[in-house]
């Protein structure tokens, strides 16, 4: 990704309390870097990702957060196979809207394979937060 900006990462344990962790993670590196104004939906949309990494993966995952001058990237890692793929659930379910969120809050989000096993990101638009900011 181009662009002049910050990278910081953490490692968290394959258990279900990792999401909260990841969510305080994040929240913590976009408040010491004055980007505080995205947490909200960044806390959200990790807290689904790390969730799902848990559920599914059952290792270790890695969260890495990028802060570039225009956008967001935040990355979760875990050495699980496959790819994320939003399915399509009853309304009645009570599961399976984690990357449903993801799709409709994200700028773009994916998934990338790696011989480790997989990462998920998404990116959120700092640039929109920027004008929100300035106008309202």
């Amino acid at each position: 990704m181009p662009g002049v900006g910050s990278e910081t990462r953490a490692t968290f344990p394959g258990v279900p309390e990792s999401a909260g962790r990841a969510r305080r993670f994040v929240a913590d590196a976009l408040a010491a870097a004055g980007r505080a104004e995205v947490a909200e939906v960044a806390v959200l949309l990790v807290s689904e990702l790390a969730t799902n990494a848990v559920l599914h993966a059952g290792t270790e995952i890695e969260v890495v957060v990028r802060i570039l001058p225009d956008r967001l990237a935040v990355e979760v890692h875990d050495q699980g196979g496959g790819r994320a793929v939003r399915r399509r659930y009853s309304n009645l379910s009570g599961t399976g809207r984690g990357l449903m969120l993801v799709e409709e809050l994200a700028r773009d989000w994916g998934t990338v394979v790696t011989e480790a096993g997989k990462f998920v990101w998404f990116e959120l638009d700092l640039a929109s937060a920027d004008a929100r900011q300035m106008n309202g």
